[in-house]
């Protein structure tokens, strides 16, 4: 394969590389008809996150006999041991970091459960409402499909927020910025994604169209094991024998949901769609979530979690080693379709969990909010999890808030950002920006609020709610860079740049990004330059000579320019 080094080209040439490559009656790549794709060093790009996934999961000893795929994955590309994800560290930003390139201050996302003070409840309410993107926004959140068709359809618009006219807010309607999905499509590429939740809709961008196959069984569904097969009220044959509980209620279940999602995936890598009635092509980015590793992580019985001597459970084992060999199974029909060579592979999760070793001190929910009501500062809304989100009535009380929290002396309290602290953190200005928390407690490593019976949560600043794993792979990746290791900090955000140069697109076209300036991973050889299929017919050999004219050419006005 011939490279030459200019960067990204302009389009005229990008078009003139994809019409010489078609002219010659010849397929010298795997490629969608994009004029990107056919010039770029990979053909797809697979996006696969397991929630809760540590880096140090990956590099324990006591894990490793359950990791050969992930292991054989890091032979096969690059692993980078310091990679942190979003702050707050829950699954929307945590997500949209490597889809959008950029945090929640630029995204406008700090939560799937979160507060903004320009939207309402329903037309004619006071500006200021929740907004919880989750599984309340499904028309039927009993079963798998979400009531309507695994994706936006399930969404019943009458739960939605409203903007000052009355037109429901879609999740992606949220974002502030356009995700690699749109900049893909908007190419010509096919795109697809697998999530856990129709709200996942987000992953759409701005345009509610990036993404042309989207699959989201609902999690949180009622479901029961039925020969086998993951079933629920609507699909299950004999729904009087069995028992339905929520997916998340077992790991067992979880693991026959993220099955679901694996079957889906195996569809679009043989170029179905997700459930296999059409044949678009294998998209050129796609991805999907795992989930059964953060259910076992946060199950509070003995079957759950790694204990505090680092011994992990029956549960979490089971788990990690069903993941683990999924992960194997989809790498594997990569290869089948010979694929493995044309496609990066970026393994790396939303957020981690904490604690990772042991079992959390949990606070009851109130034990903030009811300290601020007795002092007469109202809160509008807190999400709360290993961290607590605030957003009040009155905002001029922040600064009262934050020394009332701060005099408590409660062990769990690590810090309370609020005022210059909050925007020096890395956050918006909640005085001007309609989604920024008035102000943020970060609390220690250990602590959760939650009345729930839990082990671990996700959300947090801590080193085991953000430092996650991230290999890159790929059987074309050059030999000296298989299995190597970046030890350098680096974020989950330049994931959606690395995505895109790797399709030979232009990261410059993803908003976020661009505004805070992220670069894409190092060491995995992709330069921004593109890739030239060779020629192998006479015919090829004479487009690929007029190609190199034109390229010669546009090199020489480059100068002169």
């Amino acid at each position: 394969m011939t490279r030459f080094s200019n960067s990204h080209l302009p389009t005229v040439l990008k078009t003139v590389i994809f019409s010489t490559v078609v002219l010659t009656g010849q397929t010298f790549l795997q490629f969608n008809n994009s004029a990107a794709t056919a010039a770029s060093l990979y053909q797809h790009v697979l996006l696969l996150s397991v929630d809760g996934l540590h880096d140090a999961d990956i590099d324990d000893p006591l894990l490793q006999p359950y990791l050969s795929n992930i292991k054989s994955l890091q032979a096969n590309g690059v692993t980078y041991t310091n990679a942190f994800t979003s702050t707050p560290s829950d699954s929307f930003p945590g997500e949209l970091n490597y889809l959008t390139g950029a945090s929640p201050k630029t995204t406008g996302v700090y939560y799937d459960n979160s507060y903004s003070r320009s939207l309402l409840s329903q037309l004619g309410s006071p500006a200021g409402t929740q907004v919880v993107f989750d599984e309340s926004i499904d028309k039927n959140s009993n079963l798998l499909s979400g009531g309507g068709d695994f994706g936006k359809g399930s969404i019943d618009s009458s739960k939605l927020p409203v903007d000052s006219t009355g037109k429901p807010i879609y999740p992606h309607n949220y974002l502030n910025v356009n995700t690699i999905f749109e900049v893909a499509h908007n190419a010509g590429l096919h795109t697809a994604f697998i999530d856990k939740h129709p709200a996942y809709d987000l992953a759409n961008g701005l345009s509610g169209k990036g993404i042309d196959d989207f699959y989201a069984p609902e999690i949180n569904a009622k479901v029961a094991l039925e020969n086998g097969k993951l079933v629920d009220q609507s699909t299950a044959q004999n729904p009087s024998n069995l028992t339905f509980k929520t997916t998340t209620k077992s790991t067992s279940l979880t693991k026959a949901y993220d099955d679901l999602k694996v079957n889906a995936l195996l569809n679009q890598i043989a170029g179905k769609d997700s459930q296999g009635t059409t044949n678009p092509g294998t998209p050129a980015i796609f991805g999907m979530n795992f989930q059964a590793l953060s259910v076992a992580q946060k199950d509070a019985t003995s079957d759950g979690g790694i204990a505090a001597d680092g011994t992990p459970s029956p549960g979490l084992i089971d788990a990690l080693e069903h993941t683990d060999a999924s992960i194997g199974n989809i790498v594997n029909a990569l290869k089948q379709q010979n694929l493995f060579d044309s496609t990066l592979v970026v393994l790396t999760a939303k957020h981690g969990q904490s604690p990772r070793e042991g079992t959390a001190t949990l606070i009851s929910e109130n034990t903030f909010t009811d300290v601020l009501e007795k002092a007469g500062i109202k809160v509008n809304h807190a999400t709360q999890d290993d961290i607590g989100l605030f957003w009040l009535t009155d905002q001029s009380q922040a600064a009262t808030a934050t020394n009332i929290l701060k005099n408590l002396n409660n062990p769990a309290i690590n810090e309370v950002l609020s005022g210059n602290a909050l925007q020096q953190s890395g956050f918006g200005n909640p005085l001007s920006d309609d989604r920024t928390p008035d102000f943020i407690i970060k609390l220690n490593p250990g602590y959760v609020i939650s009345d729930s019976t839990k082990r671990a949560e996700h959300g947090g600043f801590s080193d085991d709610d953000t430092h996650v794993g991230l290999i890159a792979a790929s059987g074309i990746l050059a030999s000296g860079l298989k299995g190597t290791i970046q030890t350098q900090t680096v974020k989950t955000t330049q994931v959606a740049v690395t995505a895109l140069d790797a399709l030979g697109l232009d990261p410059e076209l993803l908003q976020g990004a661009v505004k805070e300036g992220t670069k894409k991973l190092p060491g995995l050889g992709i330069s921004d330059s593109l890739a030239v299929p060779e020629p192998n017919t006479s015919l090829g050999l004479l487009s690929f000579m007029g190609l190199m004219l034109t390229v010669s050419r546009w090199k020489q006005r480059k100068q002169i320019s």
